[in-house]
């Protein structure tokens, strides 16, 4: 009789048939998913109302709404990860031809076809930019931004001591254009990129592009099954789309971000965000899809192709992606600290004092530090409970990364702290994709059965 802890147990019972080997029992975590989705509104609802209510004039109010909104935004934003950046590692993984592509395949999937979810929710975010309150953009009423006489002296007002405080003033001519700008459109009635109606155009193409691409990418895939002919051809028509798509990919995602992330404060612009923001996607979604994986490693039929080797590569792509963010976000503040360009400072300097400091050093600290050195280690790539507890480490550390995006331009400070907004917004998007993510798993086999003989050893069970 075998003792090995990880072999799976023995199908079925006395009393019944064997259940469908091919398919996984989901019910905790959809539960846990309906809890967050509930104690998240909760949350988002009632510090919301908390700090309205507390508004002591019609500027406090109007900064509370739009805190509101801001929160909304970061849920949205967080979670938008999920469908776009499965997309891309769909595209990566039929191009390279993976191993982990193959077997992340169905979450990957299941992930890429919550887009219709994330365009359903992209309404109320774009009806928000049509309403002067309740909207994240300062470009909604650019007229309600205060800015200094043309002609002020910049740094007037300011202690000479006071570097942020010179270097904010600064900058304060690049926020001047930028609104003036804005202004003239509307008074022109130019179709504007930062307006209500492009951002409405916009969001509509690029969801039409993701929709067409991941819709593309389910369909050939639920036909490459059968014969290792058909198999093949399908696997060929994928991997030939890999190329472009993932340059179409790139274009999309970097129009995305700078309009519905970058242009959350006026004047700033920064050509290393839109790959910080796709490598976020990747990281976000593949920490949480690895999760799963590892959830049901030792269940069939996971368990009849599943080896160490390939848990040592997941492990070291997980590396790889978390190398790859820390480079490209301190590239990002080389070249703002190298450039010291006025339009650019000020997003460093708000998330360089107060309490975003600590934050802002949190995240080089646990963001990249603790988890490049945990993942060194072979004995943690290697277990499945360990590699899949660095992984939700990731996807937390992930979330603050995007509220430190943000939170800080819109600094408000009502009755409770308002980052708590931003928590109940991502945990009640997350718990409502979760819902709807779970139901598109279960609608294929959790393993691409007919590909596993391209998997390296697939066909040797006994060879570890």
């Amino acid at each position: 009789m075998s003792t090995d802890p990880t072999a799976p147990p023995p199908a079925g019972g006395p009393d019944g048939p064997p259940p469908d080997p091919n398919r996984i029992d989901w019910s905790g975590p959809r539960f846990a998913a309906l809890v967050a989705a509930a104690a998240g509104a909760a949350l988002y609802l009632g510090v919301g109302l908390a700090n309205l209510s507390a508004a002591h004039d019609e500027a406090e109010a109007h900064a509370a709404k739009q805190r509101f909104a801001s929160a909304y935004l970061t849920g949205y934003t967080y979670w938008l990860s999920l469908p776009i950046g499965a997309m891309a590692l769909l595209l990566i993984g039929y191009l390279a031809k993976t191993s982990w592509a193959r077997l992340l395949r169905r979450f990957l999937e299941a992930a890429s076809r919550t887009w219709v979810l994330l365009a359903l929710l992209f309404v109320p975010l774009a009806a928000s930019t049509f309403s002067k309150d309740f909207s994240p953009y300062w470009w909604t009423d650019p007229y309600a931004v205060h800015t200094a006489p043309a002609d002020a002296n910049p740094n007037a007002g300011v202690a000479a001591a006071d570097k942020h405080g010179q270097a904010l003033a600064g900058s304060r001519v690049m926020v001047e254009k930028a609104v003036h700008h804005e202004r003239e459109a509307r008074e022109r009635g130019t179709l504007s990129f930062l307006s209500p109606k492009a951002f409405v155009g916009v969001g509509v193409v690029l969801f039409a592009i993701w929709g067409t691409m991941i819709t593309v990418l389910n369909g050939w895939a639920r036909q490459a099954q059968g014969d290792r002919a058909t198999v093949d051809r399908y696997l060929d028509k994928l991997n030939k789309l890999g190329g472009p798509g993932l340059i179409v990919f790139a274009l999309t995602i970097t129009v995305g971000s700078t309009q519905w992330v970058m242009s959350v404060e006026p004047a700033w612009s920064s050509t290393m965000f839109p790959v910080i923001f796709a490598v976020n996607q990747f990281l976000t979604c593949y920490a949480l899809c690895l999760a799963l994986f590892l959830l049901v490693v030792w269940k069939p039929p996971v368990s009849t192709v599943v080896r160490q080797k390939f848990l040592l590569d997941m492990g070291t792509l997980l590396l790889a992606f978390t190398m790859f963010w820390s480079y490209t976000s301190f590239s990002q503040y080389m070249l703002i600290w190298i450039g010291n360009l006025p339009e650019e400072i000020p997003f460093y300097l708000k998330r360089s004092a107060g309490g975003w400091w600590y934050v802002s050093a949190a995240l080089c600290v646990f963001h990249f530090a603790v988890p490049f050195l945990l993942l060194l280690f072979r004995d943690i790539k290697s277990k499945p409970n360990r590699l899949r507890g660095v992984a939700t480490y990731l996807l937390v550390i992930c979330a603050i990364d995007v509220v430190w995006w943000l939170a800080p331009f819109a600094p408000f400070s009502g009755s409770v702290p308002p980052w708590l907004m931003d928590v109940g917004a991502i945990l009640a998007v997350g718990g409502v994709w979760g819902l709807f993510f779970f139901h598109q798993l279960r609608q294929r086999p959790i393993l691409p059965t007919d590909e596993t003989y391209l998997l390296p050893e697939g066909h040797d069970h006994g060879h570890h």
